[in-house]
C-alpha cells in the first residue's frame, strides 16, 4: 500500500544542515506548537476531570477505575518512550540518506509495533485478574472485582496509544509537529461528552469507552496527516535492515529514562491501596493537576529538543550540545520553580474551585490538596531530571539510566513505606518528591562523568541577552570558588538541620548515624577495605554472638556498597560475569511481588535489600581486586574468619554449647555461630576449596599452616554431621583433582586429601565418634522428613499466579501448617528451588535456574581457556559451585547473607580485574622479549649466510 506524497515543511536533511546558532530558534518553533497543543490538551483534560469528579467523586468506584487503568497506561508510556528515544535518532539519519530507505524502515517498525503490542494486549487481558492484584494488592474484594470488570474496556488503549505514539514520532522526525499534537484534544473531549451524557446511566465504564473512542478518532487524524506528509507504508517486515539493530539496541533500555516518573504512581498506588477508600483517587487527581504543567513545560521541551540534541551528539559537537542543554535546563528550572511556588500557595483553592461539586466532598478536597502539595515539592527536580534524561537519550547512552531507575524504584518503595505511616497519602507524595531530588543529583553526576564539565550554575548567554533586551541589567558571573563555597555551606546547613531534627526524633540513632557516616565515607574512599569488611563481619551479623546484632553493621555495609554502584562499570562487569545480571533480573522479579508477600512491606524490603547485596558485592569484588596481592589477602581474611567459626564450633562440641543432640543417633551436632548445622556445613564447604587454593600458592611452613587450617575446617564440618556436606566436599575435591592444570598438582592434592581424611577418621576413632551413623538412619528415604515439606508446598502451589505467593511465603505457609508427626519437621522449605517456585512462581524458578546454569557454564568455558594459577582458581570456584548447588536441594540457606555473600565473593575471584591486568602484563613482556630477541636472531642468521658465501 502506498501513501501519496506531499510537501514537507521541515525535513531531516534540513535539520542536519542547520547551523548551530539557529538550533534554539527551530526548537522554539517546535516548542511553541507542542506546548500550545499540550496546554490545550491539558485544559481539555482538566475540563474532563471536572466532569468526572462531579459525576463520580473520589470514592471506591473511581479507585477501581484508576487501578484498572494504571498498568495499561504505564505500559503505553514506557513503550512510547522507547519508540521515541530509539526511532527518532535512527529515522532522522536514514531520512537524510533517502526517502526509499526511510519508507522501508518505517514499514518494518510499524508492523513490528503492531504485532508486539497486539500480543502484549492479549496477554494482559488473559491475566487481568493477576495484574489488577499486582497493581493494588491491598485493595478490598469489591473494588478489586470492579477493576477486573473494567479491564477489558481499558486494556485495548495500550494498542492505540502505542501506534499513535509511533506515528507521531515519525511525523516529528519529518518536521511535522502541529496536527499530531493537536489531535490529542479528541481523547479528553470525547470522554467528557460521553461522561456528561451517559455517565449517570452507564456508570464509570463510560470513561473507558470514551477513552477508546477518543483514541480511535485521534488515530484517524494522525493517519490522515501521515498520508499528507508522504509516508509510504508497505505490508512487509525486513528483519535484515541494518538500521533495525540500531533501533532495537536502544529500544530495550530506553524506557528506563522515564520508568522512574512513570513507575512511581504504580508504587504509590501499591502503598495507597492499604489506606482508606478514596486515597488512590486523591493521588491520581493530584497527579492530573501536576501533569497539566509537566506536560506543557518539560515534556514539550524534551520532545522538541531531542531531535536537535541528537543531531549535535551525532556530529560530536559537545560544545553546542552543552550550551543547548544548559539553556533549556535554566529555562525549565525557572519556569517550574515559579509554578511550584504558586501551586504551593494555591493548592487548596485550586482543588476547591476545580473539583468540589457534586459527588466530590470537602473532605476529598482537603485530601487531594494536601497530596498535591507533596507532589509539587518535587516538581522542579522532576523537570530537570527529565531534561537531563533526554540528554542521555540523545547521546545514545540509555544504559546509564538503568542505575537511576533501579535506585528510584527501590528508594520510592522505602520512602513510601516510611512516609505513609507518618502522613498517609501526603507522605506518599512527599516520598516521590524526595526520590526526584536524589535522582537529579545522580543524573548530574553521571552526565558530568560522561561529557565533562557542564557549568550548570552559569547562566546561559541567550537568557542574559533576552533579559537585557527587556531593559534589566542581569549580567553577572558567579566565580567557581564562590559556587563551591556556597555548595559546601548549603550541604553543611542541611546536615546540621537533619542532625537537630534527629536529636528530637531519636538521639541514639542520631549518634549512630553521626559515627557511622565517618565509617561510610571511609568505605567510599577505600573500596578494598569495604570488601574486607564484608568478609570479616558478615558471617557474624545475625549470628548467636550478640555483640554483632542490633548495631546496624549491615546497614552501614549495604549503604556504602549500593552507593558505590553508581560509579561502577556495571555493564562491563555483567559482561565478565553474566550470572550477576540474571541474578539482578531474578531480584527485580521478586520485587514485583512486594504487595503479595505475607511478611509485610518493611521486612520484605529489608530481606530483599540484603539479597541485592549479593549482586552489589559481586560487582564490587570484581572491580576492586586489581592485583593478585589484593586477591590473596582477601582469601586470607576469609580463612581467618572461617578459622574462628571452626574453632568456636569445636569448642562448642566439647562444652555442649551452640548445637543440638540428634534424636536418632544421640550425636551432638555443632552450629558454631549459625542457627543450624546445615548452614554451618554449607559455609565451611564454601571455604574449604579457597583454602586448598591458598595452600597451593604457598611454600614451606606457610603451606603447612594453611593445610592445618583445612584440617580444622574438615573437623568442624564433620562435627556438624551433615550428610549432604560430606558427599559434596568429597565430590568437590574429586572435581578439583580432575581439572587441575598439571599432573604434579593433581597428585599433590590427592595425597594431601587422603592424609587429611585419614586424620579426621583417626580423630573420630579415638573420640569414639561414629561419623557415618546418620547415613544408616531410617529417615534417609525421606531426607529427614524433608519430602513431606516439599509435598505440602507442591500441593498448595498455584501455577496461574505469575508472581507466586511473594517473598517468604513458603516459610510462612510451613510455619502455619506445622508439618510433622511426633513434632514439627521444619518451618523452612529445605529446598532452594522449591522455595523459589512457591515464592516467585514458574518465572522466578526459571530465572534462578538460568542463573546457576549460566554461572556453571561460564566457569567451565573460562576454565578451558585459561592456564596456570587462574585455571586453579576457576577449578576452585567450580568446586564451590557444585557444593552449593547440591546442598541447596535439601537446604535453602543460600539466601542467608552469611552464606550468599561469601559464595558470590568466591565466584567473583576468577573474574576479577587482576587477571586481565596479569594477561596484559604477560603479553607486554612477551612482545618486549620478542623485540629484544629478534635483532639477535637476524644477526646470527646474517653471519651464517656470510660464512656460506666465503670460499674455503
Amino acid at each position: 500500500m502506498s501513501l501519496p506524497s506531499g510537501s514537507l515543511s521541515t525535513t531531516s536533511p534540513r535539520m542536519a544542515a542547520m547551523p548551530a546558532k539557529s538550533v534554539n530558534k527551530q526548537i522554539f518553533r517546535a516548542l511553541l506548537t507542542l506546548s500550545s497543543a499540550a496546554l490545550l490538551i491539558r485544559v481539555m483534560g482538566m475540563l474532563n476531570q471536572i466532569v468526572v469528579t462531579r459525576r463520580f467523586g473520589a470514592g471506591p468506584t473511581m479507585d477501581a477505575y484508576f487501578v484498572a487503568s494504571t498498568l495499561p497506561l504505564l505500559m503505553a508510556t514506557l513503550l512510547s518512550t522507547s519508540i521515541e528515544s530509539s526511532v527518532i535518532p535512527v529515522y532522522a539519519r536514514v531520512r537524510a540518506q533517502g526517502k526509499e530507505q526511510a519508507s522501508i524502515l518505517f514499514s518494518t517498525l510499524l508492523n513490528l509495533v503492531l504485532l508486539g503490542t497486539v500480543l502484549l494486549t492479549l496477554v494482559m487481558l488473559i491475566f487481568r485478574a493477576q495484574l489488577i492484584h499486582l497493581s493494588a494488592p491491598a485493595l478490598d474484594p469489591s473494588r478489586t472485582a470492579l477493576a477486573v470488570g473494567l479491564a477489558p474496556f481499558i486494556f485495548p488503549v495500550l494498542l492505540l496509544m502505542v501506534v499513535i505514539s509511533f506515528l507521531e514520532c515519525i511525523l516529528n522526525a519529518e518536521g511535522q509537529f502541529g496536527w499530531p499534537a493537536y489531535a490529542g484534544l479528541l481523547v479528553p473531549l470525547t470522554t467528557a461528552i460521553l461522561a456528561q451524557m451517559l455517565g449517570k446511566s452507564e456508570g464509570v465504564v463510560i470513561l473507558s469507552i470514551g477513552m477508546l473512542a477518543g483514541l480511535c478518532l485521534q488515530l484517524c487524524v494522525v493517519i490522515v496527516r501521515a498520508r499528507r506528509a508522504g509516508l509510504v507504508y508497505r505490508f512487509s517486515i525486513n528483519l535484515r535492515n541494518p538500521e533495525l539493530r540500531s533501533v532495537l539496541m536502544v529500544a530495550w533500555v530506553a524506557p528506563f529514562s522515564v520508568l522512574l516518573s512513570q513507575a512511581s504512581p504504580l508504587v504509590d498506588q501499591v502503598f495507597a491501596s492499604s489506606l482508606s477508600a478514596g486515597s488512590i483517587s486523591a493521588l491520581n487527581y493530584a497527579l492530573k493537576l501536576v501533569s497539566v504543567f509537566t506536560g506543557v513545560i518539560f515534556v514539550s521541551v524534551g520532545r522538541a529538543a531531542l531531535p536537535y540534541l541528537s543531531q549535535q551528539a551525532f556530529r560530536n559537537d559537545m560544545k553546542a550540545f552543552k550550551e543547548t542543554l544548559r539553556f533549556y535546563l535554566w529555562l525549565v528550572g525557572i519556569g517550574t520553580t515559579v509554578l511550584a511556588a504558586l501551586m504551593l500557595v494555591l493548592a487548596h483553592p485550586l482543588v476547591h474551585i476545580l473539583f468540589q461539586r457534586g459527588a466530590f466532598s470537602a473532605a476529598d478536597t482537603n485530601r487531594t490538596a494536601s497530596t498535591l502539595v507533596g507532589f509539587v515539592v518535587g516538581l522542579t527536580p522532576m523537570a530537570l531530571g527529565f531534561i537531563i534524561a533526554r540528554a542521555f537519550v540523545a547521546l545514545r547512552k540509555n544504559r546509564f539510566l538503568l542505575v537511576t531507575t533501579i535506585f528510584g524504584v527501590i528508594t520510592n518503595a522505602i520512602f513510601d513505606y516510611i512516609f505513609a505511616h507518618l502522613w498517609q497519602g501526603t507522605g506518599i507524595a512527599l516520598a516521590t518528591s524526595a526520590v526526584y531530588f536524589c535522582n537529579l543529583f545522580i543524573l548530574l553526576f553521571m552526565l558530568r562523568r560522561l561529557i565533562g564539565k557542564l557549568d550548570i550554575l552559569t547562566p546561559p548567554p541567550e537568557l542574559l541577552r533576552a533579559i537585557g533586551e527587556l531593559g534589566i541589567d542581569f549580567s553577572f558571573s558567579i566565580p567557581y570558588s564562590l559556587r563551591q563555597w556556597v555548595l559546601r555551606v548549603g550541604i553543611m546547613i542541611a546536615i546540621f538541620a537533619a542532625g537537630i531534627a534527629g536529636i528530637f526524633w531519636n538521639s541514639l540513632y542520631t549518634a549512630r548515624v553521626s559515627l557511622g557516616s565517618l565509617i561510610l565515607l571511609a568505605f567510599l574512599r577505600y573500596r578494598y577495605a569495604l570488601v574486607i569488611a564484608w568478609v570479616m563481619l558478615d558471617v557474624f551479623i545475625g549470628s548467636t554472638l550478640r555483640i554483632f546484632n542490633g548495631n546496624n553493621f549491615d546497614t552501614g555495609l549495604t549503604a556504602a556498597t549500593l552507593l558505590l554502584m553508581t560509579c561502577m562499570p556495571i555493564k562491563q562487569t555483567f559482561q565478565r560475569m553474566p550470572a550477576l545480571a540474571i541474578l539482578l533480573l531474578y531480584l527485580i522479579w521478586a520485587l514485583a511481588g512486594i504487595g503479595i508477600s505475607p511478611v509485610g512491606t518493611g521486612p520484605f524490603l529489608t530481606q530483599w535489600t540484603l539479597m541485592l547485596d549479593c549482586v552489589a558485592v559481586g560487582v564490587l569484588t570484581i572491580n576492586v581486586l586489581t592485583t593478585r596481592q589484593h586477591l590473596l589477602k582477601l582469601i586470607d581474611a576469609l580463612l581467618i574468619v572461617a578459622a574462628f567459626v571452626s574453632l568456636y564450633g569445636i569448642y562448642g562440641y566439647f562444652t555442649r554449647q551452640n548445637g543440638v543432640v540428634d534424636p536418632t543417633t544421640s550425636l551432638f551436632r555443632i552450629y558454631s555461630v549459625f542457627s543450624a548445622a546445615p548452614a554451618a556445613a554449607l559455609f565451611l564447604s564454601v571455604v574449604i576449596p579457597p583454602a586448598i587454593y591458598r595452600a597451593s600458592t604457598l611454600r614451606g611452613f606457610k603451606r603447612l599452616g594453611v593445610s592445618t587450617l583445612v584440617f580444622t575446617f574438615l573437623v568442624a564440618m564433620t562435627l556438624t554431621f551433615t550428610r549432604s556436606a560430606f558427599i559434596c566436599v568429597a565430590l568437590s575435591i574429586i572435581i578439583m583433582i580432575l581439572f587441575l592444570p598439571s599432573r604434579k598438582m593433581k597428585i599433590g592434592l590427592l595425597c594431601s586429601s587422603l592424609v587429611l581424611a585419614a586424620g579426621v577418621v583417626l580423630l573420630a576413632t579415638i573420640g569414639n565418634i561414629s561419623i557415618f551413623s546418620r547415613f544408616f538412619n531410617q529417615d534417609l528415604a525421606t531426607l529427614n522428613g524433608r519430602t513431606y515439606l516439599w509435598q505440602a508446598l507442591l500441593d498448595r502451589f498455584d501455577p496461574t499466579q505469575l508472581l507466586g505467593h511473594g517473598l517468604g511465603a513458603a516459610q510462612f505457609l510451613l510455619k502455619n501448617l506445622q508439618v510433622g508427626f511426633n513434632g514439627v519437621i521444619a518451618t523452612s522449605p529445605s529446598n532452594l528451588f522449591l522455595g523459589a517456585l512457591y515464592d516467585h512462581g514458574i518465572i522466578g524458578l526459571t530465572l534462578l535456574t538460568l542463573m546457576f546454569i549460566v554461572l556453571g557454564a561460564g566457569l567451565i568455558a573460562r576454565m578451558r581457556k585459561t592456564t596456570g594459577e587462574q585455571r586453579v582458581l576457576f577449578t576452585m570456584a567450580l568446586a564451590v559451585f557444585v557444593n552449593v548447588i547440591l546442598q541447596s536441594f535439601d537446604a535453602n540457606d543460600f539466601w542467608a547473607q552469611s552464606i550468599g555473600i561469601y559464595f558470590w565473593i568466591v565466584m567473583a575471584l576468577p573474574f576479577a580485574l587482576c587477571w586481565s591486568t596479569t594477561k596484559q602484563s604477560s603479553r607486554t613482556n612477551k612482545e618486549a622479549l620478542d623485540e629484544e630477541t629478534e635483532p639477535r636472531v637476524e644477526a646470527v642468521q646474517q653471519e651464517n649466510r656470510s660464512k656460506l658465501l666465503v670460499p674455503r
